[in-house]
């Protein structure tokens, strides 16, 4: 269907929760998730935390109030965390006359993250040193356990603990090595008899950082079958050249749609930084196999590797034409994106310090496209490179004043990403 493009960028809000995502998850909700909790001190009169959900999936937010709290006050609320070294954060709120001080509505006075967000305090967690989290083996994929306490005066009045179930436990994976590719199948844990959208995300595209496989449990743990795909080759063994063989493309493809749960009529590819134009690609030149793509934080038109230029892409061995640099983002070098049959989720961060024109591709990406209903578009201009990487952990955020923002971009296009993949197929047969 073709109509009116719906942008949520500027404003970030996505109102409603996605009905789809709920329901895959409703099996998982049972254990991880329930009504609001309050800590070990709900029997007594007096200040107390209330949790709407702990445990809680790394994956989602917590929704966190303090009750019974002397009005007029000025509470500290500190969060810590022991992974390697410990971590904590912290933030101080004016207790309103209710005595209730609501994370997710009430701005703090003085924290390290400005106006209301109830998760600050988690993505906001530094060690002593001041280092920000950078290993993805721990921080999201293993369960946690955060204490919360809240001091009045510098008097202690209330502590809980919060347990944040890790992707590990949403979503199974195990290595593939089949027909030519290789790479890291992830599947939900939650119980789903019906078919699901599936995606291949391109793996081994963001130098140094897991990016690929972290998307992969996040899309997994969310209810979507993902496979990271070794991009260039096998684990630890890279193509010097960075050239895709489409190839190995529809190796990976025939796999995907093979395994049970699959919908097959619904495969996305999903791209960063360097990969998004290659899930980008993919999608343009096989819109009878790939329904949508996700392609944040890269061009919307294939580059040439460099600095001796070699093909991005080859068909049969030969080269697929590629632009030369990514100076020039006119039409002749934007893909037809146009030919995508279903939804596409693109973003951009003004502060890319890996792609400063991040933006003008995109918009360029967006006049090829043309307005279609369901697509989604993310522009972040005070957030950086690693603004797709899943929200609600430090992981590989950056230092004030740029920390929030990417934060913040990070939960609107994850947000994005989810509302694109439960949407209903608007296209015949699909």
């Amino acid at each position: 269907m073709v109509g009116r493009v719906v942008r949520r960028d500027e404003s970030g809000g996505f109102g409603r929760r996605i009905a789809a995502v709920v329901a895959v998850l409703a099996a998982v909700a049972v254990v991880l998730t329930g009504c609001a909790q309050p800590d070990a001190g709900a029997g007594r009169e007096g200040p107390r935390f209330v949790l709407n959900r702990n445990p809680s999936p790394v994956w989602q937010p917590i929704g966190i109030r303090l009750t019974a709290l002397p009005p007029g006050q000025r509470v500290t609320i500190t969060a810590t965390v022991r992974d390697g070294a410990l971590w904590s954060s912290h933030a101080d709120y004016l207790v309103p006359a209710s005595g209730t001080v609501d994370l997710d509505r009430q701005a703090p006075v003085d924290a390290p993250f400005a106006g209301a967000d109830g998760m600050g305090l988690f993505w906001s967690l530094r060690s002593a040193s001041g280092a920000p989290a950078s290993s993805s083996e721990t921080w999201g994929a293993t369960t946690q356990r955060v204490v919360l306490a809240a001091a009045v005066g510098g008097r202690r009045v209330a502590q809980t603990s919060v347990e944040r179930i890790g992707l590990a436990s949403g979503a199974v994976s195990h290595a593939v090595f089949d027909d030519g590719i290789s790479g890291d199948y992830f599947e939900p844990t939650a119980g789903d008899s019906a078919l699901r959208p599936a995606i291949i995300v391109f793996d081994g595209t963001d130098n140094g950082t897991p990016t690929g496989v972290l998307a992969a449990s996040q899309l997994a743990a969310n209810g979507y079958p993902a496979l990271a795909l070794s991009t260039f080759g096998s684990a630890g063994q890279l193509d010097p050249s960075h050239t895709f063989p489409a190839e190995r493309f529809l190796s990976a493809l025939a796999w995907l749609r093979s395994q049970p749960g699959v919908d097959r009529q619904r495969i996305f590819t999903f791209g960063t930084s360097r990969g998004a134009q290659l899930a980008l690609w993919a999608a343009v030149a096989y819109p009878g196999l790939v329904y949508g793509a996700v392609a944040p934080g890269g061009t919307t038109g294939l580059i040439c590797n460099s600095p001796v230029p070699n093909p991005a892409v080859t068909v049969g061995g030969s080269w697929v034409p590629c632009a030369s640099g990514t100076r020039d983002t006119s039409s002749a070098n934007v893909l037809n994106l146009s030919r995508i049959p279903g939804p596409i989720v693109l973003g951009c961060a003004g502060r890319d310090e890996q792609l400063d024109n991040g933006c003008a591709w995109m918009n360029a990406g967006i006049t090829a496209r043309g307005d279609r209903i369901g697509d989604v578009y993310v522009r972040a201009p005070d957030a950086t490179h690693l603004f797709y990487a899943p929200p609600y952990t430090p992981l590989y955020l950056p230092s004030a004043p740029y920390a929030q923002p990417t934060e913040n971009a990070r939960v609107r296009l994850w947000n994005g990403i989810l509302e694109a993949l439960s949407e209903p197929s608007s296209v015949p047969g699909r």
